[in-house]
């Protein structure tokens, strides 16, 4: 029998199920990680581990003991231990007393008196903070911080200890030691579970692999069986399939000759983060007019972040960005959307209480007429035209896709960047999306594209580049790239 086992796991947010008939398990003494691609559930799917998600069916059990109706502290005294991916930590206490306050909290409502002292520091040696111990978290780099966190729960003594994203901000040698320490902890008698998006600490720690995909459990094994998974592809990379393969060909882009010798984005050493957080290093690339560019990494590579950067929303440390070959580092969100950069982000951004036409409108502060903007948009996403009444927040998932896009179209952009556009949308709907792509591409503009789908992107890409740990690692061809995907999404490596 494992000692955490979850059958038939439903949550549903609304109409759309985010976790669908899930079964997962966690053994003594093993490492096991639960990965998928963006909004596969994940997280959810932890929430509902340890109690601070309703489930909507199913149950779940510890050592045999049912404890599905128990409340997140009481999992928690049963024996579940949780760190979370956004830091949770006591950041105005030290790092010893973060950890003797795990230790204590434990001996209170287990009767027990063990030294808490000696508790504490025996965690703090084995996660190598001694050196930091009685410094004040909130002083601490992100990645060391991280490390706290896991120490405090393990001061709880947990048979199971739930690790959401547990390298996120760790360089790499910490990583290293992050999983030698999980590693010990397994040969001790731990049942580790983790989500993360480290695919060579996934890869080179679990024993067990558990992928979700659209909230169901789509495959589970070793590494290896993971890997050569072709569900597992699928749900990383995007199907390929033939229904997408003519759609570069259907539209043809401006001829590299007549394009212009300055790119339309170029940029040049990036560096930046959050904090003492640093997430891009020596990033550089360029975009010419009408080029589909396309960045690909797994999460946490510094997509994103590369996004924010360009966009105004991120200061870059180091590095400069450069528009049409004008500097624009460090420019306002509004001066730089004034130039013509439109970014359409994660999750949408659409406005939910408004209709698709209030939506629409939104675009006229740049001085276009309502009409026009409603007469293009029509023309371009013709669903959108018997819909242009109701309220976004009803939308399927691909139409609120196609709002976002034509709102920022609205606006005459010369640079289009779009964040992860495929994220919870069903294969056929991210290959009609990508048609769009195309088209708008077509008619010149400049298109930047963030996408883990990687195939049906790849069909109406120019250019494609991989980045791993902060790093553009590899750019090239189309072809080139896809030859490579499969080992940095699924090892994170690339050859």
């Amino acid at each position: 029998m494992a000692l955490l086992e979850a059958s038939g796991i439903s949550v549903a947010f609304g109409g759309r199920r985010a976790v669908d008939k899930a079964d997962l398990t966690a053994e003594r003494g093993q490492i096991s990680g639960l990965i998928g691609p963006n909004g596969a559930g994940k997280t959810t799917m932890f929430n509902a581990l340890c109690g601070l998600q309703r489930t909507e069916a199913g149950e779940v059990r510890l050592d045999g003991e049912l404890i599905s109706d128990l409340r997140p502290y009481q999992r928690a005294r049963k024996g579940l231990g949780r760190t979370f991916q956004r830091l949770e930590t006591f950041n105005l206490l030290t790092v010893r007393e973060n950890v003797l306050a795990g230790a204590e909290f434990r001996n209170r409502w287990a009767g027990d008196d063990a030294d808490a002292g000696l508790v504490a520091a025996q965690l703090i040696e084995e996660l190598s903070l001694g050196d930091v111990a009685d410094e004040r978290v909130d002083g601490l780099p992100t990645g060391r911080a991280r490390l706290v966190e896991v120490g405090r729960a393990l001061a709880g003594r947990p048979r199971v200890l739930l690790l959401d994203e547990p390298s996120s901000g760790l360089n790499d040698a910490e990583t290293d030691e992050l999983a030698a320490v999980l590693r010990r902890l397994a040969d001790d008698g731990l049942a580790v579970l983790m989500v993360e998006h480290d695919m060579g600490l996934v890869m080179g720690t679990c024993d067990l692999i558990h992928v979700l995909d659209f909230g169901e459990i789509i495959a589970v094994g070793d590494p290896a069986v993971v890997q050569a998974d072709g569900r597992v592809q699928r749900a990383y990379l995007g199907d390929g399939g033939s229904a997408a393969k003519s759609t570069a060909a259907s539209h043809p882009r401006i001829d590299a000759d007549l394009r212009s010798p300055v790119p339309m984005l170029e940029v040049r050493g990036l560096y930046a983060g959050y904090g003492d957080f640093d997430v891009l290093e020596d990033v550089s690339f360029s975009v010419a007019d009408g080029e589909v560019f396309v960045l690909f990494g797994p999460n946490g590579a510094g997509k994103t972040t590369t996004l924010d950067v360009i966009a105004g929303l991120l200061p870059a440390s180091r590095g400069t960005v450069e528009l049409c070959g004008h500097n624009v580092t460090g420019a306002d969100v509004s001066a730089l959307a004034r130039a013509g950069v439109c970014m359409v982000p994660e999750g949408r951004g659409v406005f939910p209480n408004l209709t698709v036409a209030e939506n629409l409108w939104m675009a006229t502060h740049s001085g276009a007429d309502r009409s026009r903007i409603e007469e293009i948009t029509y023309s371009r996403f013709p669903v959108l035209s018997k819909l242009r009444t109701q309220l976004a927040g009803t939308l399927s998932g691909g139409e609120q896709q196609m709002l976002a896009m034509a709102r920022a179209l609205s606006t005459d952009p010369a640079l289009l960047i779009l964040d992860e556009l495929s994220m919870g949308l069903a294969p056929l709907i991210v290959r009609d999306i990508y048609e769009r792509v195309a088209e708008i591409a077509a008619g010149g503009v400049s298109i930047l594209v963030v996408e883990q789908f990687a195939h049906d992107v790849l069909d109406v890409a120019d250019t494609a580049a991989i980045m791993l740990n902060g790093s553009i690692r590899r750019i090239g061809s189309p072809s080139d790239i896809a030859e490579e995907l499969e080992a940095a999404y699924l090892s994170g490596a690339t050859t």
